[in-house]
């Protein structure tokens, strides 16, 4: 054996080659994932200290009597909980597709995760569009990164996701969070009082156990 063949390295296979080119776009989208989903869990958490304010605002002018600031106070506390449970939805449908993300490990695995993962993202920011306009825009920013993604990966191996397997994929996703985004709001959010309603011990018991 001659002397230089000591030190020869074995070329990468093609798709070797191809997976340390996708690899840090991967871990990019990741890393801006989790930018946004910080950004959509702060919101989130103003959302929530704002309705204390607001449900204690309540409950005050209820217990004054003051039917009319009561129902003011209700109604907007109906509308931002409307905002969080959707913002709170959105945050934790970005967690599950970061999970997803996290599992690629080869092509077989590339398609299967990005095709629903851009159908999830282009949901949530239709959903966050009029509500967090900004990480409405970064999403879209990172959808075309995916779709980029998706189209290499597709042209190196000529694999396809059925949309109906995307879709469904997806479609579970949402679900999943969406339960999720329940539970967590109904530990969160104390019950409206009804206008009109003795509201002084409901108030005290249900704030009691709020973290």
């Amino acid at each position: 054996m001659r002397f230089w063949e000591l030190f020869r390295r074995e070329s990468p296979q093609p798709q070797q080659q191809r997976s340390l080119t996708l690899s840090p776009r991967i871990n990019d989208v990741i890393i801006q994932l989790r930018v946004q989903s910080e950004k959509l869990k702060r919101a989130y958490q103003r959302l929530v200290a704002r309705d204390r304010e607001l449900f204690e605002a309540c409950v005050t002018a209820e217990q004054e009597l003051d039917r009319d600031r009561a129902t003011i106070y209700a109604n907007e506390i109906a509308q931002l909980r409307r905002m969080s449970r959707t913002i709170l939805r959105s945050q934790i449908s970005l967690e599950k597709v970061i999970l997803r993300l996290e599992t690629i490990k080869d092509f077989g695995d590339v398609m299967n995760v990005l095709a629903p993962a851009t159908r999830i993202i282009k949901q949530i920011q239709t959903d966050l569009s009029g509500i967090v306009p900004e990480v409405a825009h970064n999403l879209e920013v990172i959808d075309e990164m995916l779709e980029s993604l998706m189209v290499e990966a597709g042209n190196f191996t000529g694999a396809m996701t059925s949309v109906t397997v995307a879709d469904r994929e997806a479609r579970k996703i949402l679900e999943e969070a969406a339960e999720i985004a329940a539970q967590r709001m109904s530990k969160q959010f104390p019950e409206l009082p009804e206008i009109g309603s003795e509201t002084t011990e409901n108030y005290k018991s249900q704030t009691s156990n709020t973290p």
